[in-house]
């Protein structure tokens, strides 16, 4: 027993050393060659992953209807911002956030299940009126779960609307409350065979700018993925991974006096996760890029780009007190609403359980980039945004819970009327049925 696990500790080290040489040496790679970094997002994966670690038993419900389960909650939010608009010179509001969250599950037969999520509310800016808006929760949608064979098929539609303009960073006319509407449907298969893998996705995804103060334009995509792995060992699995997608803008599409281009982006690239522990694990997807902008727009700097991107991402659970999440990159997301941004970036969420009925959350991150394209009188376009925030989530009868955060945005730029910096205080109820 003894010297198996000293053959255990052993192999871990080894992996762990195996993951940090493989990010070094591909951060380096990135740097000497100077390139744009392009990746297609591999959101119906993630999607697939998230599904996986969905909770569906019908005990985690508290109402039953029916052949269906479901389970209610209810939230109330304040916030005080300093900058609402995200300006230069801020202008400051509370804003009161009531919101009803409802979850159905509904298993059709042994194997295939429907479940249907609905985050809803609404934000009442009292000094703002202007940016008061619906908002729905993303992960809000309805998903189907088909079982054949070895296959596991899913079906979706996801919806979701977002007012919270500094988590699209680098974004044009970024100075004011960016409110979108996105709305994704597809299929995804999981193929698998213990052990080896694969996993198919299509989505069509539609976006549709809500905001009144300045005109975005809609857009849509047509996004494919796929990837494949093998067991080399029980907790070490090697594959590759592929993706595309076209993306397209109503007509007159502009934003800030700048047409946005459509686009075509593909990667191409290999992956590897391990579980390094019981407590530790990784992943470390790498490979080559390729964005392809509509060139025929006048007034536009447009080229073919390619290069190398990568991402590592880290699950640790230090002990009983302490567990963080790592994750770092390279990455070129498409224009949805303001230019595409080639970017690095770095996030860190530390949860600390020092006291009893407490948890402490405090996210860090880092993400520095530039637009792929820009109007030929624009300048530069390069930008730096870093933020920070503290989280206390307290349990305070089994049904009620509170939570009490700040939050610290700072965003600085070539184009110095996109700069801006920002304070949030939130205080949250929720209630669970």
């Amino acid at each position: 027993m003894l010297n198996h696990r000293v053959n255990h500790d052993k192999s871990s080290f080894r992996r762990a050393g195996f993951f940090l040489t493989a990010l070094g040496t591909l951060a380096l790679a990135g740097t000497a060659r100077g390139q744009e970094a392009l990746r297609v997002s591999m959101a119906g994966d993630l999607a697939a992953e998230a599904q996986q670690q969905a909770d569906t038993t019908l005990g985690y419900y508290n109402l039953l209807l029916g052949p269906t389960a479901w389970r209610f909650a209810s939230g109330l939010g304040f916030e005080f911002d300093d900058n609402v608009r995200l300006q230069q010179d801020g202008e400051s509001d509370l804003i009161i956030r009531p919101n009803l969250n409802a979850q159905m599950h509904w298993p059709i037969s042994l194997k295939n299940s429907l479940d249907v999520t609905m985050m809803v509310g609404y934000s009442d800016y009292l000094a703002h009126s202007d940016l008061s808006q619906v908002f729905i929760n993303p992960g809000s949608g309805l998903s189907f779960d088909v079982y054949a064979g070895d296959f596991k098929i899913n079906l979706h539609d996801r919806i979701g609307i977002t007012e919270e303009a500094y988590e699209n960073a680098g974004t044009s006319g970024g100075n004011q409350n960016l409110v979108s509407l996105q709305n994704t449907a597809g299929v995804s298969t999981l193929w698998d065979l213990d052990k080896a893998i694969a996993n198919f996705g299509y989505d069509h995804v539609n976006y549709d700018s809500l905001s009144e103060s300045q005109s975005y334009p809609n857009a849509s995509s047509e996004n494919l993925m796929v990837n494949g792995g093998i067991r080399v060992q029980p907790e070490l699995m090697l594959g590759v991974e592929a993706g595309g997608s076209v993306i397209s803008y109503s007509q007159n599409a502009s934003t800030n006096n700048l047409t946005i281009p459509g686009a075509v982006q593909w990667n191409l690239g290999s992956f590897v996760t391990d579980k390094i522990s019981d407590y530790m694990d990784c992943r470390l997807d790498a490979g080559y890029m390729v964005y392809t902008p509509d060139s025929s727009e006048a007034g536009l700097a447009t080229s073919d780009s390619s290069g190398l991107y990568f991402s590592f991402s880290l699950s640790h659970r230090v002990n009983h007190f302490v567990s963080y999440t790592l994750t770092a990159g390279r990455t070129t997301d498409l224009a949805a609403y303001g230019q595409a941004q080639s970017y690095y970036y770095v996030r860190l969420n530390t949860s600390w359980n020092l006291f009893k009925d407490y948890v402490v959350t405090t996210p860090i991150w880092w993400q520095n980039g530039s637009w792929v394209y820009n109007n030929l009188s624009a300048g530069d376009s390069n930008y730096q945004q870093i933020g920070l925030g503290l989280n206390v989530t307290r349990l305070i009868t089994k049904k009620l819970s509170a939570s009490i955060g700040y939050q610290f945005v700072q965003e600085s730029s070539d184009q110095k009327t996109l700069s801006y910096t920002v304070n949030t205080v939130q205080l949250n109820l929720s209630y669970q049925f």
